[in-house]
């Protein structure tokens, strides 16, 4: 049998493609130009969901600033295809940040971002963009997306002189990608004094669940909101991480970050996040499971291998079969690569892999992750030689092993 292993894996090489733990993945394919100096690209939208599949398309968002300012692109690939399309521009102001993309059926994707202060979104459908749709009213920032049947739905946080607020918009997405604002909803009453801030959100046929992070109890706790109706009315905010606090004279509470959400098995959620329970070996990704509007137990995502160091950049991503994995990345390998933890069938997190294609000399960062229903992982990354070089966005598809 090993002999066999030996001569699969010398197969796999001569055919550019890399065993990963369940996976088999393809050799990497470019998604942006060379890099190029003093052009740096980012993946650091509200809930890292920068990669997006509708039908037999995949879609990429990102920001960077190769026209002398940040603005946000999008680039479409067959899945069939090799190549990514040439990068169409989805902003049009001054500045532009933080965008994130959604898939819907019938080759629809919609994309949402900040530019100059406030909140848009556009659709795109067979690679034509829709006008913009404004949906905030204050300034708005940290806008986030997901979507449902013929709907998408958008998450945001706004600021006024009274203080910080979310919002969900519903629209409606037609089937040429027209654009309709169908509800807006506060997720609160009253405005928050302390910031809100990278809220996530993710959607099935149960409705709508919104994390983000929150300091109004004196540190950083992450709170979470159900909407049984799809953005009619939420729930009172409940706490989603545990919290850890006086283990020693100066610890005023275990830090969490950057939480990300998905849906998964068509009417389950996960939620995972950077968290610093472990003291001083920096922050671990943990996340947790919902079913009828409340999130279980946190579980620890990372392998022991991984236990003595930080890991950065969660990202998440599910399907309606009930696959469920996390990414992110750390620099146990003594680089910065990708690594993805899996749900296996015996209901614990798998060990750690690190694909090929993203891991290695340079740095590989600020993973964003698309399973498709037969469990393919479509992983979309930053790429620099080191931390401080101009960067590249690269794609490597995962098929799952048989």
């Amino acid at each position: 049998m090993k002999g066999l292993s030996i001569i699969f894996g010398l197969w796999l090489l001569t055919q550019n493609v890399f065993a990963s733990g369940d996976w088999v993945f393809a050799s990497r394919t470019p998604v942006t130009a060379q890099a190029s100096v003093a052009v740096f690209h980012h993946l650091e939208g509200a809930g890292r969901k920068h990669i997006a599949l509708s039908q037999q398309t995949l879609a990429v968002v990102w920001e960077d600033d190769h026209s002398g300012s940040p603005q946000i692109y999008i680039t479409y690939k067959a899945l069939a295809g090799e190549r990514f399309s040439a990068a169409q521009s989805v902003s049009s102001g001054t500045e532009a940040y933080e965008p994130a993309v959604t898939g819907l059926s019938g080759n629809r994707f919609a994309m949402t971002w900040e530019q100059d202060g406030a909140v848009f979104l556009r659709s795109a459908y067979d690679q034509q963009l829709s006008p913009a749709l404004k949906l905030s009213e204050a300034a708005g920032s940290h806008a986030s997306i997901a979507s449902f049947a013929n709907s998408a739905y958008v998450v945001w946080r706004e600021q006024r002189a009274t203080g910080w607020s979310l919002w969900v918009a519903v629209i409606a997405v037609a089937a040429d990608g027209q654009l309709t604002l169908t509800g807006k909803n506060r997720i609160e009453a009253e405005d928050i004094a302390s910031t809100l801030l990278f809220p996530a959100i993710a959607a099935n046929s149960t409705g709508l669940v919104v994390a983000w992070e929150d300091r109004r109890a004196g540190h950083t706790r992450l709170n979470y909101s159900f909407s049984h109706n799809h953005g009619a009315a939420f729930s009172p905010p409940k706490y989603l991480n545990e919290f850890y606090s006086n283990r020693n004279q100066y610890d005023k509470g275990s830090g969490v970050t950057r939480v990300a959400l998905s849906s998964y098995a068509q009417n389950e959620f996960l939620a995972a996040w950077m968290d610093k329970r472990r003291g001083n070996n920096g922050y671990g990704i943990f996340a947790a499971q919902a079913y009828d509007g409340s999130f279980g137990p946190d579980e620890k995502v990372h392998s022991a291998q991984g236990d003595e160091l930080a890991h950065n950049n969660p990202a998440t991503s599910g399907n309606a079969r009930g696959d469920f994995v996390v990414v992110w990345d750390d620099f146990r390998a003594g680089n910065s690569d990708i690594w993805i933890s899996r749900y296996t069938e015996d209901s614990v997190w798998s060990e750690d892999i690190s694909p090929a294609p993203a891991s290695g000399s340079g740095e590989q960062t600020h993973a964003a992750v698309a399973l498709d229903e037969e469990g393919g992982l479509h992983l979309l990354w930053i790429e620099r030689e080191t931390v401080d070089a101009p960067s590249r966005l690269w794609y490597s598809l995962g098929s799952m092993r048989e």
